[in-house]
């Protein structure tokens, strides 16, 4: 799957402007981002539910807007609230969806029987949704994605709500079904990211400002993060550490400064400023970024 150099506007606002990626088979990607940054239009334009305003979005062969249907059929998606009929049971709710993707007799018998299986749903698969946890809801919206046999997975918010096991549980099917086709999903937790995905996608503002394997990222991407212990009032330094080159945010704790930013030696630049300013530097130590640290710095308002 390609984006290429996609723009989508509502109105005056462009939501995504000039977006470029491409997904890879056997890969799951993270898509992160701040509220308003552009993640669920991305994910919208990426489904084929909107499309661009200029660029191209490319799933296998297929243009999404000139071969929508093509296009569609190598998709599937789970948005952040899936909301399967309550009256029916899973497996019905999985033969409906399979018919509208045009699947007929033993072609649709079996992919219903697959996506069950996929989605850990055999043991509750002729309960009525309604008597379903959440978790297993999820997971019917899950194998709704997965029953037509898509190459690509779109997942937005794919375990908001759920309790801590079946989180958990969700994060495994996740991880499974990654190792056979291309995953794509959003998320406010970057701990899920971290967990789930090895290479992820940030946008701010519409713009794509990372694409990178988390490695990357947190490792030789060039973002540093110190503990900087002070004699002198933190709060103090922390305002003189701002003005320094590569620092991106520094911020007073009760005896120390954490510091974000970027650059090999920034560790020496923040030293010098400290001892320069006789602020009375105790110890300074540099910490490999997480991605939590990554994604502040490249996102700081």
């Amino acid at each position: 799957m390609r984006f290429e150099a996609v723009t989508r506007r509502f109105g005056s606002v462009t939501a995504i402007d000039a977006v470029s990626f491409e997904l890879r088979p056997g890969e799951v990607v993270g898509l992160l981002g701040p509220n308003g940054a552009g993640k669920t239009t991305t994910m919208r334009v990426l489904s084929g539910y909107l499309q661009p305003d200029a660029g191209r979005v490319v799933v296998g062969d297929a243009d999404i807007a000139t071969d929508p249907v093509a296009a569609r059929r190598l998709i599937g998606y789970l948005p952040e609230s899936a909301s399967p009929s309550r009256e029916l049971t899973p497996r019905s709710y999985l033969a409906f969806s399979a018919r509208l993707w045009g699947l007929r007799g033993g072609a649709r018998k079996q992919a219903v029987s697959t996506a069950l299986r996929h989605a850990g749903l055999d043991a509750v698969a002729d309960q009525r949704i309604r008597s379903l946890s959440k978790g297993y809801r999820q997971r019917v919206g899950l194998a709704q994605a997965l029953v037509h046999d898509p190459a690509v997975l779109v997942l937005d918010e794919p375990t908001s709500g759920l309790d801590p096991g079946q989180v958990t549980e969700t994060r495994k099917l996740i991880a499974r079904l990654g190792r056979q086709r291309t995953v794509i999903l959003s998320s406010h937790l970057l701990s899920e990211v971290s967990a789930l995905c090895r290479r992820v996608l940030i946008i701010d503002r519409g713009k794509v400002v990372a694409d990178s394997d988390i490695a990357s990222l947190t490792g030789s991407g060039g973002g540093r993060r110190l503990e900087v212990r002070v004699a002198a009032d933190p709060s103090v330094v922390a305002r003189a550490l701002e003005g320094v080159v590569g620092v991106v945010s520094a911020v007073a704790g009760p005896d120390r400064v954490i510091v974000r930013g970027n650059g090999d030696d920034l560790a020496d630049r923040v030293a010098a400023a400290v001892t320069g300013g006789d602020f009375g530097l105790v110890e300074l130590r540099v910490e490999k970024e997480s991605l939590e640290d990554a994604y502040l710095r490249l996102v700081q308002r």
